[in-house]
């Protein structure tokens, strides 16, 4: 597939995961999926705890899409393609071929396979369809869960943002900063198809679950 330019519309199939274009006529099942207020306590987009939360969020998403800056993607978990969160490239650099990735997950889905896979598919994206020289991951520095994860994919840890963003709560965030780089990219890919070669059975997200699993 050719690049786009990081727009839509574009999806992505897996084994565990497709990626689809973002729809309001999502919502109702994305705010299922974030019911959990555990999934928003420590992002900076959201809440999603709702359709009425749910609706805002999406609407916010879709308008920045439109303005070219975020791509979106609904996730739908394998086989029942049931909407478990999103997946968005956001603070899109054309010029300098750079792009972050953010993603949320229904906690149930949360010590599966899923979010190495949404990983895996836009990785791969950024890096062999638009050519991209570096992918940024940011989370939390209260995040330690993801932070285990992001270093699982094998994003090198670069250092810290303090206090860089203040969170509906009014906290300062403070995060810590992940890149990729294209000259890391072979030897990432092939430890996250490792990763995902693994005997996961394909069904309910807790049958999937164990202790070394990526959150």
């Amino acid at each position: 597939m050719p690049a786009t330019g990081f727009r839509s519309p574009l999806t992505k199939h897996g084994r565990f995961v497709e990626l689809i274009p973002l729809e309001p006529a999502h919502i109702p099942e994305l705010a299922r999926a974030g019911r959990d207020p555990e999934v928003w306590r420590l992002l900076r987009i959201g809440p999603g705890r709702d359709v009425s939360e749910m609706t805002a969020l999406v609407n916010e998403l879709l308008d920045a899409q439109a303005k070219g800056s975020v791509l979106v993607f609904t996730i739908l978990a394998l086989p029942e393609r049931t909407p478990t969160g999103t997946f968005r490239f956001l603070d899109i650099d054309r010029e300098n071929r750079s792009v972050e990735v953010g993603t949320w997950l229904d906690s149930t889905f949360w010590r599966t396979p899923v979010n190495t896979e949404v990983k895996y598919l836009g990785l791969t994206y950024a890096f062999e369809e638009e050519g991209v020289h570096r992918v940024q991951l940011r989370t939390d520095s209260r995040n330690l869960r993801s932070q285990r994860a992001i270093e699982r994919l094998g994003a090198v840890r670069e250092g810290v943002h303090r206090e860089h963003f203040r969170l509906r709560d009014g906290y300062r965030r403070t995060s810590i900063v992940y890149s990729i780089l294209a000259s890391e990219w072979v030897e990432v890919k092939g430890d996250l198809e490792q990763k995902l070669a693994r005997p996961w059975p394909v069904g309910a997200p807790r049958a999937m679950a164990e202790p070394t699993a990526d959150p």
